[in-house]
């Protein structure tokens, strides 16, 4: 049902099997996910289904939480563990994979890393190699990880999946590394009072915004995770509406994000200008995306001005962007590598903003390089309005086309050293607090010409931060 766009259905439907067996926490997974993707669930629902889970589970935690022998040694190798089913061919790798080899180099960490999910492709292989601590744990079960996480003297232990497929939530909630925390994986909480941190950015989750909607503290580094480039991209081409005379929209998100209200939004911005098209890459392989087409049709969109691809290599799947002025993105759980490789190929998104943090990921990728103002819309109106004032507007289009990359490069999007950096900092931080007996805190880190701070904790733990 999530795959045809059926977010009622798949909601309803998750929420039967939860009920069913209460006690399968992977159930309630797949319903916090189907709620993340749902535009009806507000975050303060959406953060009180959460800790439903959170509350159902954290009986686990009575016999075994605060039982850590970890040495309080504020500034020795701390060893850190990093729990995760998607080191592979994954929007999650491409994220981690650039940090790595960073962390790697550190001497102030030494990294293990726990695969869950006993899936295996050459990314899987490469990062495989280059750790020394590496653990398939997928046949283990949840108190026999616990056991090896707390034996392998796990100082920090970070959750790279939040609640999707493979994770081992119910491992971190019996509370096995002193210090706990969520990234990357999965945008929100998993609202588990036993993860004492999520690691976001200030354009993710503005303090304002979600503080009070994840169960656990927020530490913003200076960008939620690197963005790598494919090696292969081609080259960014001129603006196709310069020679069409039309703008060309495109769309290259999983299909299970395009509900029937993005398909509506959408087709009364086409409606707005008679002679645009879309481009709708990224289609099934062997799947049905009849529906969307028949969406289209009710909203009076002719089928003469779509055009749909299905999955592809990525060279083909990147040169499709030289057919693309803007891309629209998907809500309420908009595009994360999508939205990067699109700018990378001189295609900026048009995204609309929405209450929960996976309507949050656009707004956050298109203010580190300084576009929110033409690109971030807050209602449909917005959004109609300023996709035709783009569309209007060519010269700023090619201009802004030809000049993407270098806005990326300037910022922490492609400077993983800054992110990796960051992320050591906020581990030596927390891990000081821990030392000092004090809890754990919502902080920033922040970097600047002249290095990094910390910035939002009040409290001297007698360690220097910086």
């Amino acid at each position: 049902y999530r795959e045809l766009g059926d977010i009622d259905k798949a909601v309803e439907t998750a929420r039967l099997a939860r009920d069913l067996d209460p006690e399968n926490s992977g159930a309630w997974s797949l319903l916090l996910f189907c709620l993340s993707d749902h535009e009806k669930t507000d975050k303060r629902e959406l953060f009180a289904e959460h800790r439903n889970f959170g509350k159902h589970f954290e009986h686990l935690l009575l016999s075994s939480s605060g039982n850590h022998r970890n040495s309080k040694e504020p500034d020795r190798i701390l060893h850190v563990g990093f729990v995760s089913g998607d080191l592979r061919n994954h929007a999650v790798a491409s994220f981690f994979e650039p940090l790595l080899q960073l962390f790697i180099e550190m001497r102030s960490l030494a990294i293990h890393i726990y695969e869950t999910s006993g899936l295996e492709d050459d990314t899987t292989r490469r990062i495989k190699s280059a750790v020394s601590f590496w653990s398939d744990v997928e046949t283990l079960s949840n108190d026999r990880l616990f056991q090896k996480i707390q034996n392998d003297g796990i100082d920090i232990l970070i959750d790279l999946s939040g609640h999707t497929p493979a994770n081992r939530l119910l491992v971190f909630a019996r509370k096995p590394a002193p210090i706990q925390m969520s990234w990357i994986g999965y945008p929100g909480t998993t609202g588990l009072k036993s993860v004492d941190y999520y690691v976001g950015d200030k354009h993710f989750l503005p303090s304002e915004e979600y503080d009070e909607f994840f169960s656990e503290k927020i530490i913003r580094i200076p960008a939620n995770a690197p963005f790598h480039p494919f090696d292969r991209a081609p080259e960014v081409n001129d603006l196709p509406a310069a020679v069409n005379g039309y703008v060309t929209f495109g769309s290259f998100n999983r299909i299970d994000k395009i509900g029937r209200s993005v398909i509506t939004i959408w087709s009364s911005l086409l409606n707005s200008l008679p002679k645009s098209k879309i481009i709708m890459a990224g289609m099934p392989v062997g799947g049905d995306f009849s529906h969307l087409i028949d969406w289209f049709s009710e909203e009076g969109v002719d089928t003469s001005r779509l055009e749909f691809h299905r999955r592809s290599s990525m060279v083909d799947y990147l040169k499709m962007h030289h057919g693309v002025d803007i891309c629209l993105d998907t809500f309420p759980y908009g595009g994360g590598t999508t939205t990067c490789h699109a700018l990378w190929m001189g295609v900026p998104t048009l995204t609309l903003v929405g209450a929960t943090p996976a309507a949050g990921v656009g707004r956050a990728i298109l203010s580190h390089i300084d576009l929110q103002d033409r690109f971030c819309t807050y209602d449909p109106d917005d959004f109609v309005a300023k996709g035709k004032w783009l569309a209007g507007n060519l010269d700023y289009l090619n201009n802004l086309r030809v000049s993407l990359r270098g806005r990326m490069i300037a910022s922490p999007l492609l400077q993983p050293h800054i992110v990796a950096e960051g992320v050591e900092l906020a581990i030596r931080h927390a891990w000081h607090r821990w030392c000092a007996g004090l809890p754990a805190v919502s902080f920033e880190v922040r970097h600047a010409s002249h290095g990094f701070t910390v910035d939002g904790d009040s409290n001297d733990t007698s360690y220097p931060a910086v």
